[in-house]
């Protein structure tokens, strides 16, 4: 193939793609204020939306979705038997009267939350969640899990064995280690950690190595 030849055929590869360029605009011409561009069977107008119902403005419990039917106590509960966790929300603070009440049912109060006006009472019976929920004060019995700590994994990784006894320690032995400075060597030390600031004395990184370190 010539010189000649070679340079049509290129040119072909070249131009064939802008082909496309002249066939009929799909596309309006910009509006008046040359901002719109639409293609044809569109429109500018927006359509009518449904109302978004999870934003509802309503205080959470009247839309939460843990409590379908709205009697107040988490679905969760009404199908439960025996002992479960349970938290009590108020559509307000946690008052004295509030407190007094539940003492008088015999349950103690475990933990009081006041960011989000809840009161834990640890383990109750299933039977007694519609009772808690009649609670004046009380929009939500819910409930809450346990939190279980497993070593079958990391105990025998760090080949730890559990004992009663345990040798004497160093504070038996009056040491506090008040006034010692520490050397902590370890492979995962953030140097830029805020607790570390104007401690880190040296380091090495053997990851992001640069031949001038």
């Amino acid at each position: 193939m010539d010189a000649k030849a070679l340079n049509a055929l290129l040119c072909a590869f070249l131009v064939i793609p802008l082909a496309g360029s002249i066939a009929p605009p799909t596309v309006m011409t910009l509006d008046k204020q040359g901002l719109q561009l639409i293609e044809e069977g569109q429109t500018a107008l927006v359509p009518a939306q449904a109302p978004v119902t999870w934003a509802n403005p309503g205080p959470w419990w009247s839309w939460t979705s843990l409590d379908a039917d709205r009697n107040g106590v988490h679905d969760s509960l009404q199908v439960a038997s025996g002992p479960v966790n349970i938290g009590l929300s108020y559509e307000g603070a946690v008052t004295d009267s509030n407190r007094d009440a539940l003492a008088l049912l015999g349950h103690e109060i475990h933990l009081e939350l006041p960011v989000v006006d809840a009161l834990l009472i640890g383990a109750v019976d299933a039977s007694e969640v519609n009772t808690l929920a009649q609670l004046d004060g009380v929009v939500m019995v819910e409930r809450y899990g346990s939190l279980v700590f497993y070593g079958d994994i990391q105990t025998p990784a760090v080949k730890a064995r559990n004992s009663t006894e345990y040798p004497i320690g160093a504070w038996d032995l009056g040491v506090s280690g008040d006034g010692v400075n520490i050397a902590l060597t370890d492979t995962g030390v953030d140097n830029e950690h805020p607790g570390l600031s104007s401690k880190f004395v040296a380091g090495y990184d053997a990851v992001c190595y640069v031949h001038t370190d």
